[in-house]
């Protein structure tokens, strides 16, 4: 019995060691869109002095979606603008159909359960999955 034992608390702590190394092994895109999609809400912005902004109503409402073949929808329900994403290195960049300019954010955190940006003047958003 104590044989058993011993080649359990090994298996389960080598199935545990695999799990575990999956999900620090997901590309960065496969955090950032999931195996096909995957949606985002704000939950915290800073100012470019890393004062707290509070959310409006509006956009706790928000959501992100990104696609794995770099397609990407933004918005509210009533409004929404979609354009394709890109990430290069620690660039994320959101390109809004319609729109010349493009939205570009470098990335600080990501992990499957966080995204956290900074955007060109210095504020910080932190999203994570809906």
């Amino acid at each position: 019995m104590h044989i058993w034992n011993n080649k359990l608390i090994v298996i389960t702590a080598i199935m545990c060691l695999v799990a575990c190394s999956r999900s620090e092994n997901l590309t960065a895109e496969e955090k950032i869109a999931g195996k096909d999609e995957k949606t985002w809400k704000a939950k915290r912005e800073t100012d470019a002095t890393g004062d707290v902004d509070r959310l409006s109503r509006d956009e706790k409402r928000e959501s992100i979606t990104f696609w794995r073949n770099g397609n990407v929808k933004m918005g509210n329900g009533d409004q929404v603008m979609s354009g394709q994403w890109s990430l290069e290195g620690n660039n994320l960049r959101l390109q809004f159909t319609g729109s010349d300019v493009s939205e570009n954010f470098t990335v600080l955190k990501l992990d499957k359960d966080q995204l956290r940006l900074r955007a060109g003047d210095g504020s910080e958003l932190v999203m994570k999955p809906k």
